[in-house]
């Protein structure tokens, strides 16, 4: 007789549900990679979840043998628990001590398992502080327009540590269903020529811009045919951090709503008036509508 199979299982992969009876596709199936794309505040909270767990472990250990830890009072379950705390930590303040051979043991595991893990968790911590990131703002929306005389799709990105970013390039994607001559649906992914797709210093604003022309997969489409086909325009940039002396890389996806035809960023640049050029990146995500377009 066949062997039953697995039930389904959804695994969310960023916008998206995957369904799938391969176990090993979960999260919790490879936590390294876990550990190091947590938010912060969650690995410090599993770190004292685990510290807590852990000791109230040993301190049951203890409590469950009676007379394995000198000085220790037999009905305050405090004393065992606290005492697991400094045995863990190889700290010992001579109050508490093993005092039998069951004790001993517990202990010699116990700070076994402290070695581990404070090896294993200052090894996490340093990998997690040492990997580089960019901090790279993209803009909340795209927008679709007439610039110098041709349509043009734009988006622009700003560099948040305002340091440089050296030999940054940029590539930006088109993903979205089509159908073939047989019928059958599936995905496609069309790299869109950028203007400029290369800068030698990545400081603070950078614009990209994408000829919509006879060529491009976006000639001819509108608003209700790029959602339609659930089109999503994808964006990565990549570069050397000066400060960190490492790659860092960055992306985004912008889906066909968050695609604005006929609109254009607000200008951020501006004049002082004593004459000093300002970025003014409180207004980097505006958008307006392009005079004239309806």
């Amino acid at each position: 007789m066949a062997a039953a199979a697995r039930p389904i299982r959804t695994v969310r992969v960023g916008d998206m549900q995957v369904w799938t009876r391969d176990h090993r596709l979960g999260r919790w199936r490879d936590p390294y990679h876990l550990v190091l794309t947590v938010s912060w505040p969650c690995y410090f909270g599993a770190l004292v979840a685990a510290f807590v767990l852990v000791n109230l472990l040993f301190g049951s250990l203890y409590w469950a043998l009676p007379g394995s830890v000198a000085n220790a009072r037999a009905d305050v379950f405090s004393d065992y628990f606290f005492f697991s705390i400094e045995t863990l930590a190889t700290v010992g303040y001579g109050v508490m001590a093993p005092a039998s051979l069951g004790g001993h043991i517990v202990a010699a595991v116990e700070i076994l398992t402290g070695m581990i893990g404070i090896a294993l968790t200052t090894g996490l911590a340093f990998a997690r502080f040492a990997k580089p990131t960019a901090r790279i703002l993209f803009s909340g929306r795209a927008v679709i327009r007439d610039f110098d005389g041709a349509r043009v799709l734009m988006l622009r990105m700003a560099n948040e540590r305002y340091n440089r970013i050296v030999e940054a390039t940029a590539k930006l994607s088109l993903v979205r269903s089509e159908v073939d001559a047989a019928g059958e649906t599936f995905i496609r992914i069309h790299d869109l020529r950028l203007l400029r797709e290369r800068t030698p210093v990545f400081a603070l604003t950078w614009t990209l811009i994408h000829p919509i022309d006879a060529t491009s997969p976006l000639h001819g489409f509108n608003a209700a045919q790029l959602t339609a086909n659930r089109s999503r325009v994808v964006v990565s940039v990549a570069g050397h951090d000066e400060t960190m002396a490492a790659a860092v890389h960055a992306g985004r996806e912008y889906a066909a709503e968050d695609l604005m035809f006929d609109s254009r960023f607000v200008d951020i640049l501006r004049l002082t008036p004593e004459g000093e050029r300002v970025v003014d990146l409180t207004r980097f995500h505006d958008i307006e509508a392009v005079p004239g377009s309806g």
